[in-house]
Protein backbone atom coordinates (compact mmCIF):
# COMPACT_ATOMS: atom_id res chain seq x y z
CA UNK A 1 0.00 0.00 0.00
CA UNK A 2 2.80 2.40 0.87
CA UNK A 3 4.57 1.62 -2.37
CA UNK A 4 1.33 2.26 -4.28
CA UNK A 5 0.87 5.63 -2.56
CA UNK A 6 4.49 6.56 -3.27
CA UNK A 7 4.10 5.76 -6.96
CA UNK A 8 0.86 7.73 -7.16
CA UNK A 9 2.49 10.73 -5.47
CA UNK A 10 5.40 10.65 -7.94
CA UNK A 11 2.97 10.49 -10.86
CA UNK A 12 0.94 13.41 -9.53
CA UNK A 13 4.07 15.51 -8.98
CA UNK A 14 5.34 14.69 -12.48
CA UNK A 15 2.02 15.63 -14.06
CA UNK A 16 1.93 18.89 -12.11
CA UNK A 17 5.48 19.84 -13.10
CA UNK A 18 4.87 19.22 -16.78
CA UNK A 19 1.37 20.70 -16.67
CA UNK A 20 2.81 24.03 -15.60
CA UNK A 21 4.60 24.33 -18.93
CA UNK A 22 1.84 24.42 -21.53
CA UNK A 23 3.79 24.67 -24.77
CA UNK A 24 1.45 22.87 -27.16
CA UNK A 25 3.88 21.02 -29.46
CA UNK A 26 5.12 17.87 -27.76
CA UNK A 27 6.85 16.39 -30.82
CA UNK A 28 10.36 17.94 -31.14
CA UNK A 29 10.25 17.88 -34.94
CA UNK A 30 6.85 19.54 -35.10
CA UNK A 31 8.05 22.17 -32.62
CA UNK A 32 11.20 22.84 -34.66
CA UNK A 33 9.39 23.16 -37.99
CA UNK A 34 6.18 24.87 -36.88
CA UNK A 35 7.22 26.79 -33.78
CA UNK A 36 10.73 28.04 -34.45
CA UNK A 37 9.65 31.02 -36.56
CA UNK A 38 6.23 31.69 -35.05
CA UNK A 39 5.68 34.34 -32.37
CA UNK A 40 3.42 32.93 -29.66
CA UNK A 41 3.59 36.01 -27.44
CA UNK A 42 0.88 38.61 -27.01
CA UNK A 43 1.33 42.27 -27.86
CA UNK A 44 4.26 41.98 -30.28
CA UNK A 45 3.84 44.31 -33.30
CA UNK A 46 4.01 42.96 -36.84
CA UNK A 47 6.57 45.59 -37.77
CA UNK A 48 9.00 47.82 -35.86
CA UNK A 49 11.04 50.80 -37.10
CA UNK A 50 14.11 49.26 -38.74
CA UNK A 51 16.97 50.75 -40.72
CA UNK A 52 19.53 48.71 -42.63
CA UNK A 53 23.24 49.50 -42.82
CA UNK A 54 26.31 48.32 -44.67
CA UNK A 55 29.97 48.47 -43.68
CA UNK A 56 32.66 48.17 -46.34
CA UNK A 57 35.45 46.22 -44.68
CA UNK A 58 38.97 45.72 -46.02
CA UNK A 59 37.95 42.24 -47.14
CA UNK A 60 34.92 43.66 -48.97
CA UNK A 61 37.28 44.87 -51.71
CA UNK A 62 38.38 41.32 -52.50
CA UNK A 63 35.00 39.67 -52.99
CA UNK A 64 34.87 37.52 -56.17
CA UNK A 65 32.92 38.99 -59.10
CA UNK A 66 30.20 36.34 -59.03
CA UNK A 67 29.50 37.15 -55.35
CA UNK A 68 29.15 40.90 -55.98
CA UNK A 69 25.75 40.97 -54.26
CA UNK A 70 27.42 40.12 -50.92
CA UNK A 71 29.79 43.10 -50.97
CA UNK A 72 29.64 44.99 -47.67
CA UNK A 73 28.72 43.61 -44.25
CA UNK A 74 25.01 44.16 -43.66
CA UNK A 75 23.04 44.60 -40.44
CA UNK A 76 20.04 46.46 -39.06
CA UNK A 77 19.05 48.72 -36.18
CA UNK A 78 15.70 49.27 -34.52
CA UNK A 79 16.09 52.53 -32.60
CA UNK A 80 14.01 53.83 -29.71
CA UNK A 81 13.09 57.52 -29.76
CA UNK A 82 15.13 58.41 -26.70
CA UNK A 83 17.69 56.96 -24.33
CA UNK A 84 17.41 53.17 -23.97
CA UNK A 85 19.40 50.00 -23.34
CA UNK A 86 20.83 48.31 -26.44
CA UNK A 87 20.83 44.59 -27.20
CA UNK A 88 22.73 42.69 -29.88
CA UNK A 89 20.85 39.70 -31.35
CA UNK A 90 23.10 36.97 -32.79
CA UNK A 91 21.52 34.84 -35.52
CA UNK A 92 21.47 31.05 -35.68
CA UNK A 93 23.73 28.90 -37.86
CA UNK A 94 24.04 30.43 -41.34
CA UNK A 95 21.17 32.89 -40.83
CA UNK A 96 21.29 36.53 -41.85
CA UNK A 97 20.57 39.61 -39.74
CA UNK A 98 17.15 39.88 -41.44
CA UNK A 99 16.07 36.25 -41.15
CA UNK A 100 12.58 35.64 -39.79
CA UNK A 101 13.77 34.40 -36.39
CA UNK A 102 16.22 37.22 -35.87
CA UNK A 103 13.57 39.76 -36.88
CA UNK A 104 11.14 38.17 -34.42
CA UNK A 105 13.60 38.77 -31.60
CA UNK A 106 14.10 42.28 -32.94
CA UNK A 107 10.36 42.93 -32.60
CA UNK A 108 10.23 41.42 -29.11
CA UNK A 109 13.14 43.46 -27.78
CA UNK A 110 12.09 46.69 -29.47
CA UNK A 111 8.63 46.26 -27.98
CA UNK A 112 10.31 45.81 -24.57
CA UNK A 113 12.11 49.15 -24.92
CA UNK A 114 15.53 48.22 -26.33
CA UNK A 115 17.56 49.59 -29.20
CA UNK A 116 18.21 46.40 -31.23
CA UNK A 117 21.18 45.56 -33.46
CA UNK A 118 20.86 42.33 -35.45
CA UNK A 119 23.97 40.34 -36.37
CA UNK A 120 24.49 37.81 -39.17
CA UNK A 121 25.87 34.34 -38.37
CA UNK A 122 29.59 33.66 -38.85
CA UNK A 123 28.54 30.78 -41.14
CA UNK A 124 26.66 33.08 -43.51
CA UNK A 125 28.41 33.97 -46.78
CA UNK A 126 28.06 37.70 -46.09
CA UNK A 127 30.02 37.33 -42.86
CA UNK A 128 32.64 34.96 -44.32
CA UNK A 129 33.31 37.21 -47.31
CA UNK A 130 33.41 40.55 -45.53
CA UNK A 131 34.47 39.89 -41.94
CA UNK A 132 36.08 36.50 -41.32
CA UNK A 133 39.86 36.73 -40.95
CA UNK A 134 40.38 33.00 -41.28
CA UNK A 135 37.72 32.69 -44.01
CA UNK A 136 37.22 29.19 -42.58
CA UNK A 137 34.70 29.48 -39.70
CA UNK A 138 34.32 26.84 -37.02
CA UNK A 139 36.89 27.75 -34.36
CA UNK A 140 34.96 29.47 -31.57
CA UNK A 141 37.57 31.92 -30.31
CA UNK A 142 38.65 33.01 -33.80
CA UNK A 143 35.04 33.45 -34.95
CA UNK A 144 34.28 35.21 -31.69
CA UNK A 145 37.08 37.71 -32.24
CA UNK A 146 35.75 38.45 -35.73
CA UNK A 147 32.27 38.98 -34.28
CA UNK A 148 33.57 41.09 -31.42
CA UNK A 149 35.45 43.43 -33.75
CA UNK A 150 32.68 43.87 -36.31
CA UNK A 151 30.08 44.45 -33.58
CA UNK A 152 32.28 47.30 -32.38
CA UNK A 153 32.25 48.69 -35.92
CA UNK A 154 28.47 48.34 -36.05
CA UNK A 155 28.03 50.19 -32.80
CA UNK A 156 30.41 52.97 -33.85
CA UNK A 157 28.52 53.43 -37.11
CA UNK A 158 25.06 53.75 -35.60
CA UNK A 159 26.29 55.96 -32.77
CA UNK A 160 27.81 58.29 -35.31
CA UNK A 161 24.95 58.29 -37.81
CA UNK A 162 21.93 57.99 -35.51
CA UNK A 163 22.98 59.91 -32.39
CA UNK A 164 22.15 56.82 -30.38
CA UNK A 165 21.84 57.22 -26.60
CA UNK A 166 22.54 53.97 -24.75
CA UNK A 167 22.19 53.21 -21.06
CA UNK A 168 23.52 49.62 -20.90
CA UNK A 169 24.49 46.98 -23.44
CA UNK A 170 23.07 43.44 -23.53
CA UNK A 171 23.64 40.36 -25.65
CA UNK A 172 21.52 37.40 -26.71
CA UNK A 173 21.73 34.71 -29.34
CA UNK A 174 19.86 31.62 -30.44
CA UNK A 175 21.23 28.28 -31.65
CA UNK A 176 24.83 28.85 -32.83
CA UNK A 177 24.34 32.54 -32.05
CA UNK A 178 23.80 31.51 -28.42
CA UNK A 179 27.09 29.62 -28.46
CA UNK A 180 28.86 32.70 -29.77
CA UNK A 181 27.14 34.84 -27.13
CA UNK A 182 29.02 32.88 -24.46
CA UNK A 183 32.30 33.34 -26.33
CA UNK A 184 31.69 37.08 -26.77
CA UNK A 185 30.99 37.47 -23.07
CA UNK A 186 34.31 35.75 -22.37
CA UNK A 187 36.17 38.02 -24.81
CA UNK A 188 34.48 41.10 -23.39
CA UNK A 189 35.56 40.16 -19.88
CA UNK A 190 39.05 40.97 -21.16
CA UNK A 191 38.41 43.56 -23.89
CA UNK A 192 35.77 45.60 -22.03
CA UNK A 193 34.57 47.20 -25.29
CA UNK A 194 30.90 46.57 -24.51
CA UNK A 195 30.74 45.65 -20.82
CA UNK A 196 27.71 43.47 -21.47
CA UNK A 197 25.39 43.81 -18.50
CA UNK A 198 23.59 40.52 -19.11
CA UNK A 199 23.78 37.70 -21.65
CA UNK A 200 20.97 35.32 -22.66
CA UNK A 201 21.59 32.06 -24.54
CA UNK A 202 18.70 30.25 -26.24
CA UNK A 203 19.22 26.63 -27.41
CA UNK A 204 23.01 26.83 -27.72
CA UNK A 205 25.12 24.18 -29.39
CA UNK A 206 27.75 23.02 -26.90
CA UNK A 207 29.89 20.98 -29.27
CA UNK A 208 29.64 22.29 -32.83
CA UNK A 209 30.78 19.05 -34.43
CA UNK A 210 28.30 16.88 -32.52
CA UNK A 211 25.35 19.18 -33.27
CA UNK A 212 26.24 19.45 -36.95
CA UNK A 213 26.71 15.69 -37.27
CA UNK A 214 23.27 15.08 -35.75
CA UNK A 215 21.70 17.41 -38.32
CA UNK A 216 23.70 15.83 -41.16
CA UNK A 217 22.52 12.36 -40.07
CA UNK A 218 18.88 13.46 -40.00
CA UNK A 219 19.07 13.67 -43.77
CA UNK A 220 21.53 10.85 -44.46
CA UNK A 221 19.72 8.15 -42.46
CA UNK A 222 16.42 8.93 -44.19
CA UNK A 223 17.60 8.56 -47.78
CA UNK A 224 19.01 5.65 -49.76
CA UNK A 225 21.79 7.62 -51.45
CA UNK A 226 22.81 11.16 -52.40
CA UNK A 227 20.99 10.83 -55.70
CA UNK A 228 17.73 10.80 -53.77
CA UNK A 229 18.50 14.29 -52.39
CA UNK A 230 18.07 15.73 -55.89
CA UNK A 231 14.51 14.42 -56.03
CA UNK A 232 13.74 15.85 -52.60
CA UNK A 233 15.20 19.22 -53.57
CA UNK A 234 13.09 19.22 -56.75
CA UNK A 235 9.98 18.59 -54.65
CA UNK A 236 10.93 21.40 -52.28
CA UNK A 237 11.67 23.75 -55.17
CA UNK A 238 8.28 23.02 -56.75
CA UNK A 239 6.60 23.75 -53.42
CA UNK A 240 8.62 26.95 -53.02
CA UNK A 241 7.64 28.17 -56.48
CA UNK A 242 3.97 27.51 -55.72
CA UNK A 243 4.02 29.27 -52.37
CA UNK A 244 6.52 32.13 -52.65
CA UNK A 245 6.35 35.01 -55.11
CA UNK A 246 9.39 35.47 -57.42
CA UNK A 247 10.29 38.75 -55.69
CA UNK A 248 10.57 36.94 -52.34
CA UNK A 249 12.25 33.80 -53.66
CA UNK A 250 14.80 32.85 -51.01
CA UNK A 251 15.44 29.20 -50.28
CA UNK A 252 16.20 29.27 -46.57
CA UNK A 253 15.59 26.99 -43.61
CA UNK A 254 12.73 29.25 -42.54
CA UNK A 255 11.06 29.41 -45.96
CA UNK A 256 11.18 25.61 -46.23
CA UNK A 257 9.66 25.22 -42.77
CA UNK A 258 6.92 27.75 -43.51
CA UNK A 259 5.83 25.87 -46.61
CA UNK A 260 5.71 22.42 -45.03
CA UNK A 261 4.45 23.36 -41.56
CA UNK A 262 0.80 22.72 -42.44
CA UNK A 263 1.45 19.33 -44.03
CA UNK A 264 1.04 16.15 -42.02
CA UNK A 265 4.48 14.58 -42.17
CA UNK A 266 5.80 11.45 -40.47
CA UNK A 267 8.71 11.71 -38.03
CA UNK A 268 10.97 10.34 -40.76
CA UNK A 269 9.79 12.96 -43.24
CA UNK A 270 10.23 15.74 -40.68
CA UNK A 271 13.73 14.54 -39.79
CA UNK A 272 14.60 14.53 -43.47
CA UNK A 273 13.21 18.04 -43.95
CA UNK A 274 15.19 19.44 -40.99
CA UNK A 275 18.33 17.70 -42.26
CA UNK A 276 17.78 19.03 -45.78
CA UNK A 277 17.32 22.61 -44.52
CA UNK A 278 20.64 22.36 -42.68
CA UNK A 279 22.30 20.77 -45.69
CA UNK A 280 21.44 23.82 -47.82
CA UNK A 281 23.43 25.96 -45.38
CA UNK A 282 26.31 23.49 -45.57
CA UNK A 283 26.32 23.53 -49.38
CA UNK A 284 26.68 27.30 -49.38
CA UNK A 285 29.41 27.10 -46.72
CA UNK A 286 31.39 24.49 -48.67
CA UNK A 287 31.11 26.49 -51.89
CA UNK A 288 32.04 29.93 -50.53
CA UNK A 289 34.97 28.74 -48.38
CA UNK A 290 36.35 26.62 -51.23
CA UNK A 291 36.12 29.48 -53.71
CA UNK A 292 37.53 32.36 -51.69
CA UNK A 293 40.44 30.29 -50.35
CA UNK A 294 41.28 28.83 -53.76
CA UNK A 295 41.49 25.30 -52.33
CA UNK A 296 39.76 23.76 -55.40
CA UNK A 297 38.31 20.86 -53.47
CA UNK A 298 35.10 21.03 -55.48
CA UNK A 299 36.08 22.96 -58.58
CA UNK A 300 39.29 23.81 -60.42
CA UNK A 301 37.99 27.07 -61.88
CA UNK A 302 36.52 30.30 -60.51
CA UNK A 303 33.19 31.38 -62.04
CA UNK A 304 32.85 34.69 -63.86
CA UNK A 305 30.31 37.30 -62.76
CA UNK A 306 27.28 35.93 -64.61
CA UNK A 307 28.27 32.28 -65.05
CA UNK A 308 25.71 29.56 -64.45
CA UNK A 309 26.37 28.07 -61.02
CA UNK A 310 24.94 24.65 -61.84
CA UNK A 311 28.25 22.92 -62.58
CA UNK A 312 29.81 24.25 -59.39
CA UNK A 313 26.98 23.06 -57.16
CA UNK A 314 26.89 19.78 -59.08
CA UNK A 315 30.57 19.29 -58.13
CA UNK A 316 29.76 19.96 -54.46
CA UNK A 317 27.15 17.18 -54.69
CA UNK A 318 25.26 18.08 -51.50
CA UNK A 319 28.39 18.21 -49.35
CA UNK A 320 27.41 18.46 -45.68
CA UNK A 321 29.01 19.99 -42.59
CA UNK A 322 31.11 16.91 -41.91
CA UNK A 323 32.48 17.25 -45.45
CA UNK A 324 33.27 20.89 -44.72
CA UNK A 325 35.25 20.01 -41.59
CA UNK A 326 37.09 17.12 -43.26
CA UNK A 327 37.75 18.68 -46.66
CA UNK A 328 38.23 22.36 -45.86
CA UNK A 329 38.48 23.28 -42.17
CA UNK A 330 40.84 20.57 -40.92
CA UNK A 331 43.32 20.87 -43.85
CA UNK A 332 43.34 24.66 -43.41
CA UNK A 333 44.08 24.59 -39.68
CA UNK A 334 46.57 21.74 -40.13
CA UNK A 335 48.48 23.98 -42.52
CA UNK A 336 48.26 27.02 -40.22
CA UNK A 337 48.92 25.34 -36.88
CA UNK A 338 51.31 22.56 -37.85
CA UNK A 339 51.58 18.86 -38.48
CA UNK A 340 50.84 17.76 -34.93
CA UNK A 341 47.24 19.01 -35.14
CA UNK A 342 44.73 16.16 -34.99
CA UNK A 343 41.17 16.28 -36.30
CA UNK A 344 39.90 15.95 -32.73
CA UNK A 345 41.85 19.09 -31.82
CA UNK A 346 39.80 21.08 -34.32
CA UNK A 347 36.63 19.61 -32.81
CA UNK A 348 37.79 20.77 -29.34
CA UNK A 349 38.19 24.32 -30.64
CA UNK A 350 34.50 24.22 -31.55
CA UNK A 351 33.35 23.21 -28.06
CA UNK A 352 32.18 25.57 -25.29
CA UNK A 353 34.10 23.45 -22.79
CA UNK A 354 37.20 25.44 -23.75
CA UNK A 355 35.82 28.36 -21.69
CA UNK A 356 34.16 26.25 -19.00
CA UNK A 357 36.05 27.91 -16.12
CA UNK A 358 34.92 31.36 -17.20
CA UNK A 359 31.29 30.32 -17.71
CA UNK A 360 30.88 28.56 -14.38
CA UNK A 361 31.96 31.69 -12.51
CA UNK A 362 29.94 34.24 -14.50
CA UNK A 363 26.53 35.03 -13.01
CA UNK A 364 25.39 37.45 -15.72
CA UNK A 365 24.83 34.64 -18.25
CA UNK A 366 21.68 32.50 -18.55
CA UNK A 367 21.39 29.43 -20.77
CA UNK A 368 18.06 27.81 -21.69
CA UNK A 369 17.37 24.78 -23.84
CA UNK A 370 14.93 21.87 -24.16
CA UNK A 371 15.07 18.29 -22.94
CA UNK A 372 14.18 17.13 -26.45
CA UNK A 373 16.59 19.42 -28.32
CA UNK A 374 18.08 16.83 -30.66
CA UNK A 375 21.29 18.81 -31.38
CA UNK A 376 22.49 18.18 -27.80
CA UNK A 377 24.04 15.01 -26.42
CA UNK A 378 23.14 14.03 -22.86
CA UNK A 379 26.59 15.21 -21.76
CA UNK A 380 25.87 18.60 -23.34
CA UNK A 381 22.68 19.02 -21.32
CA UNK A 382 24.59 17.96 -18.23
CA UNK A 383 27.24 20.57 -19.08
CA UNK A 384 24.54 23.26 -19.09
CA UNK A 385 23.24 22.10 -15.69
CA UNK A 386 26.69 21.79 -14.13
CA UNK A 387 28.16 25.03 -15.47
CA UNK A 388 25.24 27.47 -15.38
CA UNK A 389 23.48 25.85 -12.41
CA UNK A 390 20.57 28.07 -11.21
CA UNK A 391 21.22 30.34 -14.20
CA UNK A 392 19.94 27.62 -16.52
CA UNK A 393 16.62 26.02 -17.40
CA UNK A 394 15.87 22.96 -19.50
CA UNK A 395 12.27 23.06 -20.66
CA UNK A 396 10.60 19.63 -21.00
CA UNK A 397 9.64 20.11 -24.68
CA UNK A 398 10.30 22.45 -27.58
CA UNK A 399 12.71 20.70 -29.95
CA UNK A 400 15.43 22.93 -31.36
CA UNK A 401 14.35 26.58 -31.00
CA UNK A 402 10.70 25.56 -31.36
CA UNK A 403 9.51 27.30 -28.19
CA UNK A 404 11.75 30.37 -28.06
CA UNK A 405 8.89 32.70 -29.04
CA UNK A 406 6.42 31.11 -26.61
CA UNK A 407 4.97 33.46 -23.97
CA UNK A 408 6.55 31.70 -20.96
CA UNK A 409 9.99 31.63 -22.58
CA UNK A 410 9.85 35.27 -23.67
CA UNK A 411 8.62 36.45 -20.25
CA UNK A 412 11.48 34.70 -18.45
CA UNK A 413 14.02 36.12 -20.89
CA UNK A 414 12.78 39.71 -20.61
CA UNK A 415 12.50 39.47 -16.82
CA UNK A 416 16.11 38.34 -16.46
CA UNK A 417 17.47 40.96 -18.83
CA UNK A 418 15.57 43.68 -17.00
CA UNK A 419 16.15 42.66 -13.38
CA UNK A 420 19.13 40.31 -13.39
CA UNK A 421 17.05 37.73 -11.54
CA UNK A 422 16.38 34.47 -13.39
CA UNK A 423 13.32 32.42 -12.49
CA UNK A 424 14.43 28.89 -13.36
CA UNK A 425 11.19 27.29 -12.17
CA UNK A 426 8.56 26.15 -14.63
Amino acid sequence: MRRYLKVMLMLILTVEIFAEYKFPMKNPYVATIVGSSKIMTEGIPNEVPTKEYEILMERSKKIPDNLWYDKGFKFSLSKQKGQAPLIFVLSGTGSAYNSTRTKNFQKIFYNAGYHVLTVTSVFNSNFILNVSNSRVPGVLIQDGLDLYNVMGDMLDKVKQEENLHITDTYLMGYSMGATHSAVLSYLDSVGKDFNFKRVYMVNPAINLYHSATVLDDMLIKNIKNKGEISKIVDEVMDAVKRNISPSDLQITEESIYSIFEKQKLSDKEMERLIGLAFNLTSIDLNYVVDQINGTHVYSKTRPEKFDSMFKYFEAINFANFSDYLNNLAYPYYLKILGGDLKFNDVIKYGDLRIIRNYLKNESKIVAVTNEDDFILAERDKQFIKDVFKEQSLIYPVGGHCGNMFYQTNVDKMLEFLKTGVFNNEL
